[in-house]
């Protein structure tokens, strides 16, 4: 077992002071950073922008005082009475713009004049000068401001979610659908990445003492399994370590920016300890049973590699696997119940991918849920139990055939090495 742990560390420390791994950890952080700085300056831009200025021709007072308020981003300019003096003044680009509003007994006229400065603004100026006129019929017709506000009221529509299970209708709460749609995107997402980062990492790892052909070396003090599993566990230990500085950098960020209006916007719309348990449920049980079954699988192919160039040749179907169960996966959420959903979602290489969507429109059952659980688990022990075996048999193979020849060279080896267990038994 020491030896296990010798090999374990070593792995561990190697890869954890590489630049690559420090480069693999920052560049998610610098992008997420990138993007929240320029929304945020973006946002200080929308609130500080300048005004457009702009003038008002009527003979209306109150209309014209409706445009001056600070609701507006405008800059009345009050000089301004006639369309001659508007026009000079646009022609001049003094004003970006000018209103023509004339206001009689059947109603109000309104004309916008600009250089293409308003086009935000005209769906807005309609509404308000409608309601005006609104206002000016009411009085009209004797009718009070609140008889107006009553006429208009708009119809109070009230959303209830709920879920039909068994013939029983249950009422949910639509935050818990939103945030089990975001925990299916993320585990998603995020095994895809994982996958496609450490796939490599490790196939590189279990082929590198196999290319340099150093391995008989390796293998006279410490077992193929030892090798095996301390490659492994080393690589996966490195991949928890990048989740740990996540998850306290996400938190560090949390705590300091606690008080901002963005945060608070957010924490009142969503609940932050639903989210969380819905993360560390399922979520998190088909993260680490994905990230598994596709990191030993990484490691069995990696073996198959005799050069170090031909690791990525390697793990190309790893990969295209990943990005068939992640597309089945999206169309999952789209048509969750849908003949290839329900399958795909049982097919352990895709349950990583299609369970979760399933979980989130709720179109499986909790024994369907535990069934695909418990098939992903056992799935993942028979490939690290058969990649092992193949792992002894190869380990000391270099050949120049491909990744086919390989592997039947290595059951050939293992067939062999079993008779002569039995002939010694």
């Amino acid at each position: 077992m020491s030896k296990f742990w010798v090999i374990t560390k070593e792995v561990y420390k190697k890869n954890i002071k590489s630049f690559g791994f420090l480069m693999m950890v920052l560049m998610p952080i610098l992008v997420i950073g990138f993007i929240a700085a320029i929304a945020y300056f973006t946002s200080r831009d929308t609130t500080d922008i300048e005004q457009i200025p702009i003038a008002v021709v009527t003979e209306d007072t109150q209309v014209q005082s409706l445009f001056a308020g600070e609701e507006w981003n405008f800059e009345v300019d009050a000089s301004i009475s006639t369309e001659e003096e508007a026009e000079e003044a646009l022609s001049d680009e003094s004003i970006e713009g000018y209103l023509l509003i004339d206001s009689t007994e059947s109603g109000i006229q309104a004309e916008v004049v600009h250089a293409n400065a308003l086009n935000e603004s005209i769906p807005l100026i309609s509404e308000v000068l409608s309601n005006y006129q609104t206002m000016m019929r009411a009085s009209e017709l004797d009718l009070s401001q609140e008889e107006v506000f009553a006429l208009s009221e708009p119809v109070d529509v009230q959303e209830r979610y709920v879920s039909i299970e068994d013939g029983t209708i249950t009422e949910e709460d639509s935050t818990d659908l939103m945030v089990q749609q975001f925990g299916a995107y993320f585990v998603s997402i995020a095994i895809m990445v994982f996958i496609m980062t450490y796939a490599g990492i490790i196939a590189e790892e279990v082929a590198n003492e196999k290319g340099t052909r150093i391995m008989e070396v390796i293998l006279s003090s410490a077992s193929a399994t030892n090798h095996f599993f301390g490659k492994l566990v080393g690589v996966m230990l490195v991949l928890l370590t990048q989740i740990a500085i996540y998850v306290g950098v996400a938190l560090a960020a949390l705590f300091y920016f606690r008080n901002s209006e963005f945060i608070e916007m957010i924490t009142s719309t969503i609940d932050i300890g639903a989210m969380l348990r819905e993360l560390m449920g399922y979520t998190l049980i088909f993260f680490i049973t994905g990230v598994i079954m596709y990191v030993v699988l990484a490691a069995f192919f990696g073996s198959l590699a005799t050069k170090m160039e031909d690791v990525n040749k390697a793990v190309t179907p790893i990969v295209f696997l990943a990005l068939a169960g992640f597309y089945v996966g999206l169309f999952a959420f789209s048509v969750p119940d849908h003949t290839i959903s329900v399958v795909a979602s049982y097919f352990p290489l895709f349950t990583p991918f299609v369970m979760p969507f399933r979980i989130a429109s709720e179109t499986v059952s909790t024994l369907g849920i535990w069934l695909s659980i418990i098939g992903t688990i056992l799935f993942a022990v028979l490939i690290s139990v058969v990649s092992l075996a193949f792992y002894r048999s190869n380990v000391l193979i270099y050949s120049d055939t491909n990744i086919f020849g390989t592997i039947k060279r290595s059951w050939k080896v293992m067939q062999s090495n079993r008779q002569a267990k039995k002939m010694r038994a």
